[in-house]
């Protein structure tokens, strides 16, 4: 629940203040929130959609006078997504729209809909129901359609926003909504101790107490009860470091691709700031492309996308910059996975440049080392991987032409990297293990053999996903899939691409605030234990969300040129496949860029059955609604896991994860 108080909000970082709660697996809060419907100035149902019939009556009329007719028949809201509105709504690959005012979306059918004009509005207003046009006259209609909607329909109307919720006394509704009956009869004070067991399910928050005339009175202020709810403390998840004394391939490892570029993955820049950076932000899996330097002008190995236009950056250079930066967030262990291009001499140097740079931080494992060490057991040291030429000599179509091999840097890898080439053969392996796969190998893998038949093989070996080579800007693939079949390392870029947002990023940051934000989150058991009975699988649960308000959003007042932002909040479920949905609020227009009268107010409430909590990441993205395209207001991510039922608070981060001021 977005949620937001009367309080100074001058320079203040938006974000959104939720409330939630599911029934079974996560323990509810009786706190019940009726959900009101938004409603036109009359206070009903149905007159809002007689004033919607009406409205929609009055473009065609208005249309067929321009001379443009109307379609032969009427086309439902359901069916009017234009494939880019499909393309925006459609946040993963398996995700489903069920919004009010569209219906479930699928690529099956995307190519037999109408191409039929909409502005992503549930109101009939001049940019909804636009009659299939060819693609000469989508111009002229897009001008016409805006010329009216401008000169002709109230913006409040156009945007489908309740009068009731622009003009409302907006402090009275969160407080009403928030507190509800712990509220006392002079609307003053709140029953906090109540409060906070019945509905934030913890101990009331001592330093938000004001000086009541009884020390053993529970009732306090409402605006220090609001403060309260409004704390950065107040996240919607836990923030404690719980298990990491579970083998390593138990973890989803926080991964990147490509770690040393700057930006494209053709002609970018190869930097160790960039590899600095990622480590700072959580990542605990960074990847070097080591050449020979003699061939790139370079004394001693360097780092480089090999077969490009990328500039190279020395070998020590990055190792400097990743011992430098490696714990300043986290004290989990930081594995360096090589991409080896080296002579036999460039692999001594190599190994001689780990052992000085990184000193006695660099892990050397045993000779036979059977078995995979916890983060735990690991904390503070650099982990190597790197091609293991002693587990790949068992296959019997070991390569001869590879390169000599270099005992100086065999003997330091921790994980040893095998090609896979069956899962038959991948049964005989023994040790630490791993493989690297494509994301389309990853894919036509599950399609061939099955979903658990990938999760087996994780269980006793590490999986790394990287993204597949067409992805020349830096763009991402959907990571839900690889987390789904139990693969470890699902290495995205770090790089920001200039066509797409990140969403995958998004939901990646997500995945790992969970276990304290370590870079190391626990597998659920059923990952693990394939032959677990039926009592042991995850229960359904119900997950109930309700979007209030928002808070901070001068933060946003020039985002648009001729008024404050059309505000809505997309709330998505990313998991398993059976679980991945989107839903959306209305869209919000302020009536100022700053002050109370900025803040917008949804007052929406959803529901999600989740069949797979463990796997569950729950994004809220606000948006300002624009006639092209949506621009971002900020976006954050959680594990469905890691959640605190009440009302709590939602930053608002940037596109690229940083906080907004």
């Amino acid at each position: 629940l977005p949620c937001a108080c009367n309080v100074n909000n001058k320079g203040e970082a938006p974000e959104i203040i939720a409330a939630s709660y599911a029934s079974d697996a996560i323990e509810p809060v009786p706190l019940q929130v009726p959900y009101q419907p938004l409603l036109c100035c009359d206070g009903s149902d149905q007159a809002q959609d007689r004033f919607r019939v009406t409205q929609i009556e009055k473009l065609k009329s208005d249309l067929e006078s321009e001379g443009f007719s109307p379609p032969s028949e009427e086309v439902p809201m359901s069916q009017t997504l234009t494939a880019r509105s499909r393309r925006d709504l459609s946040l993963s690959r398996q995700a489903t729209t069920t919004c009010e005012g569209f219906a479930e979306l699928s690529p099956d059918n995307s190519e037999d809909e109408p191409q039929v004009l909409l502005r992503r509005s549930q109101a009939g207003s001049r940019l909804d129901l636009l009659a299939p046009v060819e693609e000469r006259k989508v111009g002229k209609r897009i001008t016409l359609a805006l010329s009216r909607a401008v000169n002709k329909i109230s913006c409040a109307r156009c945007l489908g926003v309740s009068s009731s919720l622009v003009d409302c006394d907006r402090d009275k509704i969160l407080k009403e909504v928030i507190f509800g009956d712990f509220l006392e009869s002079d609307g003053c004070t709140v029953d906090t101790d109540a409060w906070y067991r019945e509905v934030q399910n913890e101990m009331p928050r001592d330093q938000f107490l004001d000086d009541s005339p009884s020390p053993s009175s529970s009732s306090r202020h409402i605006s220090n009860a609001l403060e309260a709810v409004l704390q950065d403390s107040n996240l919607p998840h836990r923030s404690d470091t719980s298990q990491l004394d579970r083998p390593l391939s138990e973890y989803w490892v926080n991964s990147s691709h490509n770690s040393y570029l700057q930006g494209n993955q053709l002609t970018s820049t190869s930097s160790a700031d960039a590899l600095a950076n990622l480590l700072r932000n959580g990542c605990r899996v960074v990847e070097l492309d080591v050449f020979d330097g003699q061939k790139y002008g370079m004394q001693g190995p360097c780092v480089l996308h090999g077969g490009t236009a990328t500039t190279a950056v020395s070998l020590q250079a990055c190792l400097e910059a990743i011992r430098d930066a490696a714990f300043e967030t986290s004290a989990c262990p930081v594995i360096i996975t090589l991409e080896n291009y080296l002579s036999p001499e460039g692999q001594r140097d190599c190994a001689a440049l780990l052992q000085d740079v990184l000193g006695d931080a660099l892990y050397v494992p045993p000779a036979e080392a059977l078995s995979w060490r916890s983060p735990g057991e690991l904390l503070g040291c650099f982990l190597l991987r790197d091609k293991s030429w002693h587990l790949d000599d068992s296959s019997p179509k070991s390569d001869a032409s590879r390169p000599a091999r270099v005992p100086e840097l065999q003997k330091l890898i921790s994980i040893g990297n095998v090609k896979f080439r069956s899962f038959k053969e991948a049964k005989n392996w023994q040790g630490c293990t791993s493989s690297s796969f494509s994301e389309t190998k990853l894919l036509q893998l599950i399609s061939k053999c099955g979903l658990e038949a990938m999760r087996r093989y994780t269980t006793r070996h590490i999986a790394r996903i990287y993204p597949a080579g067409y992805r020349v800007d830096s763009s991402n693939y959907d990571p839900q899939d690889a987390w789904e079949a139990g693969c470890q390392m699902v290495a995205l870029n770090g790089q920001k691409s200039i066509f797409f947002h990140p969403h995958a990023a998004w939901l990646n940051a997500g995945r790992f605030r969970g276990n304290g934000g370590c870079g190391y989150v626990p597998k659920p058991q059923h990952l693990m234990h394939l032959r677990l009975s039926p009592e042991d699988r995850p229960d359904p649960v119900k997950l109930k969300i309700t979007v209030l308000a928002g808070n901070g959003w001068e933060a946003f007042r020039d985002f648009d040129i001729l008024g404050p932002p059309d505000s809505y909040v997309c709330v998505e479920i990313a998991g398993a496949s059976a679980d991945r949905c989107l839903e959306r609020t209305s869209v919000y227009t302020a009536r100022a860029r700053t002050g109370p009268k900025a803040q917008p107010v949804w007052k929406q409430r959803f529901e999600f059955v989740i069949t797979d909590v463990s796997l569950a990441i729950i994004m809220l993205v606000a948006w300002d609604q624009d006639v092209d395209f949506d621009d971002l207001l900020g976006q954050y991510a959680f594990p469905l896991l890691e959640l605190k039922p009440g009302w709590r608070r939602v930053p608002l981060l940037s596109s690229s994860g940083d906080l907004q001021e």
